[in-house]
């Protein structure tokens, strides 16, 4: 064991097949092409018999049963507990379909069992076995390449675009890791911005983020890897008005490289290094619920949407099915449904995983309630993916994200979900000190 902060690291290539369906858009889009290389970039902190690991993988969201499928394999693998591994997803809509949600097509079981679970767990493991003391350094900035995209139109109705009004969370967070004699090890880049700046083109690409990591891998040093925040309803800023490229990666060039010029003058303002401690929580945080649609309306609504497969009818078709299937067998409604929750503390931040595409206020209640850690990194598509999560302000206003959310499960959130979720989440920092 050693007093000092270890910290070691390993990047995988997890770029599918040409040709594979890419997620995020429609189930019948697939890659022509390859503009870069996905990646999973593992990062492994170990302190004082402490270890827990963190990986980011370039792909849109990581089906929660998926996504402990792997956790479950690397902790077999190299010894890391399961409850303090965080596999989070960058969320670049141009990559393989590792979701798997009814109306945007199903999980890619050969990708899964062939690139993204076989790279990852090599990964982890020379992670593992490169374990070098590091000092931490870190530093916050703005970046405004992320905008609102609850976009409000004349008729009071919410449309996905640009909307300036909107919240929208400008903090841009860079954690570097340099060696005892100063060189760069690693570098983390958190912000919070949908990865969908190429829109539903037909190149594999890391979308604007890929840019960016690799301009300040290149001009900082050190394996740079980016760390999602809530991007829920919070999509890349484009010149076309909107939030998508519509199938034109030179968006997400563009962007990515403001966003470039944006986390190298994050970077630079870091002067100190430091010995930091770690510590890991894991834990759960309980959402309350809303009753089921009656098993009557139910049925009726099933036979209404039964030949429905694609998008928003195609998932409200499920709904409705498995909503009759639970009164079937008997089932009652619950009060609340629970979700794993994991902190990495590194100094005076904290890096929370959640399994849903947060709203950005979200995340910023959370890192200004918070009075134990000066910086809380939210992070979305982390530990499981369950759909978007909107704040109790927006689900009044409706629109897409707020549609996809009460349709993910036969009982809906109840109204102010979100209150809930930001105070048991407070009370899991607290734990982490």
């Amino acid at each position: 064991m050693s007093d000092k902060l270890l910290l070691g690291v390993s990047r995988a290539i997890i770029t599918p097949e040409v040709g594979c369906a890419l997620s995020g858009y429609r189930p019948d889009l697939y890659s022509e092409s390859v503009n870069d290389d996905l990646t999973a970039t593992v990062l492994v902190f170990s302190q004082n018999g402490t270890t827990a690991m963190l990986i980011t993988a370039t792909v849109s969201c990581v089906r929660t049963s998926l996504d402990r499928e792997v956790r479950e394999k690397i902790s077999e693998s190299t010894g890391v507990k399961f409850e303090n591994i965080i596999l989070c997803a960058t969320h670049t809509h141009s990559g393989p379909n590792t979701l798997g949600t009814a109306g945007w097509g199903t999980v890619d079981r050969h990708y899964v069992d062939t690139v993204f679970i076989p790279q990852i767990l090599v990964a982890a493991r020379e992670a593992c076995e490169s374990l070098v003391s590091v000092r931490v350094g870190y530093a916050q900035g703005e970046s405004y390449v992320g905008i609102n995209r609850r976009e409000m139109r004349a008729d009071n109705t919410i449309a996905l675009g640009q909307n300036p009004q909107g919240a929208m969370n400008p903090n841009m967070t860079v954690i570097s890791f340099r060696s005892e004699n100063g060189e760069s090890i690693a570098n983390l880049i958190h912000y919070g911005c949908h990865g969908t700046a190429s829109g539903a083109n037909r190149e594999i690409t890391r979308d604007w983020s890929g840019v960016m990591m690799d301009v300040v891998e290149r001009d900082f040093g050190g394996i740079t890897a980016f760390i999602n925040g809530p991007e829920g309803d919070v999509g890349p800023r484009l010149t076309n008005g909107r939030t998508t490229g519509g199938g034109n990666i030179s968006y997400a060039l563009e962007l990515g490289g403001y966003a470039a010029r944006d986390a190298m003058t994050v970077a630079q303002k870091i002067k100190a290094y430091r010995n930091e401690d770690i510590s890991v929580f894991a834990g759960e945080i309980k959402i309350p619920l809303k009753p089921r649609m009656p098993y009557d309306r139910a049925k009726s609504e099933y036979e209404k949407y039964k030949d429905c497969t694609s998008g928003s009818d195609g998932l409200y078709r499920e709904l409705c099915r498995m909503t009759a299937e639970s009164y079937e067998k008997g089932e009652a409604d619950a009060e609340y449904r629970a979700f794993s929750q994991t902190i990495i503390r590194i100094g005076d931040i904290a890096i929370v995983s959640f399994p849903f595409e947060l709203f950005c206020e979200i995340g910023i209640r959370i890192d200004t309630y918070c009075k134990e850690i000066p910086y809380v990194l939210s992070l979305s598509n982390a530990n499981g993916s369950e759909s978007y999560f909107p704040t109790e302000e927006q689900k009044c206003r409706g629109g897409y994200e707020t549609k996809i959310c009460d349709l993910r499960h036969t009982q809906p959130y109840s109204e102010n979900a979100d209150y809930a979720l930001v105070t048991e989440t407070l009370e899991n920092l607290k734990k982490v000190m």
